[in-house]
């Protein structure tokens, strides 16, 4: 009986210890799901946190975006150049780089036809016609009392022959008047070895002038060729000049009976010269040019009557022989 009475003491103890322990192992359970409870909300509400950071952010940057765009468009205002323009120049250059790219690939496009839609009419080049041949006249030579009219024609880019007439008729009188009056007269007296000076009235003939002119630059890249530029020429000249004057003398008209009387002088005169000259023909409005030359000349005269070349004379007399320059301008047109 006894020992009935100590096993349901012993089996309600166990049950009372095992009812404790299922209490507290179930006290603990509850409270660590309350725990990872209030940890997952302590998540929540971070992530809560960034996000509604974000928001701001993106919200932040449109305005941002908006004042740096503001930024740049001031900036460009204040250029001082049109953008437009700009890029038009920049793709007006490209397509110049690739025109001469496809040229150096193609060879037969290295001289493009120049047409009045690609370029202004004020920048399209030039056309300089070719002449052959030229006409002129010296305008200096008109103060001696001579015409001169020369003939240029070309026969190679560097090479031309010229050929001038001379037609002379000087008196005290007209455009001469000056060169003529300047000139001293003299007939040469054989028996006294001397010249004995006398008033000339007038001064006519005929010359011819040739030369042989060699364009120096002709041949040189971009410059033109011959009748334009610098050029050097041989020359020969040779002229018939007939004077015309009178002198006075003192002639025994009867025995004891001297009187002053006048005698006429006429004398012809044969000029032969040859030397060189350098000068510059310059085209002018495309028809006309202008020729400047200087040179020298050696100049041997001699009157008909004399049996030898002119001696004692000065070297700017019409009559000298010697070594003399030889400068002028002449006037002309190109044909």
């Amino acid at each position: 009986m006894r020992t009935r009475l100590c096993k349901q003491i012993f089996a309600a103890g166990f049950l009372l210890l095992i009812l404790s322990c299922s209490l507290l192992s179930g006290q603990d359970s509850i409270s660590q799901q309350s725990q990872m409870l209030d940890l997952k909300l302590q998540l929540l509400d971070s992530k809560l946190d960034l996000l509604d950071t974000k928001i701001k952010l993106w919200e932040a940057k449109p305005k941002e975006l908006d004042i740096k765009l503001n930024e740049i468009s001031s900036k460009v205002n204040s250029m001082d150049f049109d953008p437009k323009t700009m890029t038009k120049k920049i793709n007006d250059l490209d397509s110049l780089v690739k025109a001469d790219q496809e040229r150096e690939k193609n060879p037969e496009l290295l001289r493009p036809e120049i047409s009045d839609a690609q370029y202004p009419a004020e920048e399209i080049p030039a056309f300089i016609p070719s002449y052959k041949s030229s006409i002129t006249m010296d305008p200096v030579r008109l103060l001696e009392g001579t015409l001169h009219m020369s003939y240029e024609r070309v026969l190679t880019p560097a090479l031309s022959a010229s050929l001038g007439v001379m037609a002379t008729y000087s008196t005290t009188r007209g455009i001469s008047t000056y060169y003529f009056s300047n000139q001293t007269f003299a007939l040469y007296d054989a028996v006294n070895d001397q010249y004995q000076t006398y008033e000339g009235e007038v001064m006519s003939g005929w010359g011819v002038n040739a030369q042989f002119r060699n364009y120096l630059l002709a041949n040189h890249p971009g410059r033109k060729p011959a009748p334009y530029g610098l050029y050097a020429a041989p020359q020969l000249m040779h002229r018939r000049i007939k004077i015309t004057g009178n002198y006075k003398e003192m002639v025994e008209v009867e025995e004891g009976k001297w009187e002053l009387v006048d005698k006429e002088v006429i004398q012809h005169l044969n000029i032969n010269a040859g030397g060189a000259i350098i000068g510059v023909k310059i085209p002018l409005m495309k028809v006309l040019t202008i020729d400047i030359f200087a040179g020298g000349n050696i100049k041997l005269s001699k009157y008909k009557e004399e049996d030898g070349y002119t001696k004692y004379k000065d070297w700017f007399n019409f009559d000298f022989s010697g070594v003399s320059p030889v400068a002028g301008i002449a006037v002309g047109i190109l044909r």
